[in-house]
């Protein structure tokens, strides 16, 4: 899999995996964990995109809890041969 970051002005590139905004400091350390699988001494094993999906959730809860602009919700989008599935995932609104 991969995902693509882009700025202000266009530009883009692809990565396994990223985040921005201003939740990011909450995040970026576990994705380098669970996803980029950085200082670990077990074995890499491959994700499915139920997993990944599930990863995404459990960050942006995170992120909600300590960072108040996170957002209310987050937008899932999986691209598959097969196509496009979407879900907005709601998050703690108070």
């Amino acid at each position: 899999g991969a995902v693509y970051g882009y700025d202000a002005v266009g530009s883009f590139k692809r990565d396994d995996y990223g985040c921005m905004g201003s939740g990011q400091n909450y995040i970026m350390p576990i994705l380098d964990n669970l996803i980029g699988h950085k200082n670990r001494l077990d074995e890499k094993k491959p994700l499915s995109a139920e997993e990944v999906v599930a990863i995404v959730k459990d960050v942006f809860v995170i992120a909600t809890e300590r960072d108040i602009y996170t957002g209310d919700s987050v937008e899932i989008k999986v691209l598959r041969k097969s196509g496009i599935t979407t879900e907005v995932f709601a998050l703690k609104t108070d």
